[in-house]
């Protein structure tokens, strides 16, 4: 019955898309999805998959899995370590499949990205609230595939879903699950900011300072969620 009362006629895609600006600040797990298929590009020629799954046992994209995907949306899994492991290589196999089908056909204009477009700003699940309205909602792994390229977003790469949605923000739990580096988490949240990367929180700021004083307060309301706490010994 929600579904039913929410749901409005997705739109397609007119607009092209810069996928960093796209999936900086919140959605570090499009990262983390995109060094899984480095892994997968790295793979052994012949490499049995099972062989392959173990070697990825302990990567972060285990981490994202466990902490994002099944702790939000199947957290009963967690209980059975065994379940767990089954899903994790259920999972892998999975995304092997996307990139194998990526490389030898291009993306798929079947399967688009679909993105979220908010009627106004609403605040992330971490309770930061910044003037964008347009969303990451479903295919974070087709868009990890771009990104790892350096490819755009093209508008018959994906739909707008227009319903009332929240805005969810992976990245707040990605740092202190993964261990961040300040190098490493300053470098995704310069996706959002600048042209150019950093190394330093210390370095975002400054340069945001100098080209976009307006942000200053966006940028310190993401590092108060996403960053001090985490960075607390």
């Amino acid at each position: 019955m929600r579904r039913a009362a929410t749901w409005r006629p997705k739109l397609d895609g007119t607009e092209s898309l810069d996928v960093g600006r796209l999936i900086s600040p919140f959605r570090y797990d499009v990262v983390v999805r995109a060094q899984l298929f480095d892994a997968v590009a790295a793979r052994p020629p012949g490499q049995p998959v099972d062989d392959f799954v173990a070697s990825v046992a302990h990567h972060p994209y285990a981490v994202w899995f466990r902490e994002v995907e099944l702790r939000r949306f199947f957290p009963w899994v967690l209980e059975n370590p065994r379940e767990v492991a089954e899903a994790y290589a259920a999972r892998v196999r999975r995304a092997i499949g996307t990139f194998e089908s990526f490389r030898d056909r291009g993306f798929d204009a079947g399967q688009p990205v679909m993105l979220r477009r908010l009627t106004r700003p609403v605040a992330s699940d971490s309770g930061v609230l910044l003037p964008r309205v347009l969303h990451l909602g479903d295919g974070g792994h087709r868009l990890a595939l771009l990104h790892r390229t350096g490819g755009r977003l093209e508008p018959w790469m994906h739909r707008v879903d227009p319903r009332p949605n929240r805005v969810i923000d992976n990245t707040a739990i990605l740092v202190p699950a993964l261990g961040l580096s300040e190098q490493e988490y300053a470098s995704f949240l310069a996706l959002s900011f600048l042209d150019e990367p950093v190394d330093s929180l210390d370095a975002l700021g400054a340069r945001v300072a100098r080209t976009c004083p307006q942000r200053l307060a966006e940028l310190e309301a993401l590092v108060s969620a996403q960053w001090r706490d985490a960075a607390q010994p």
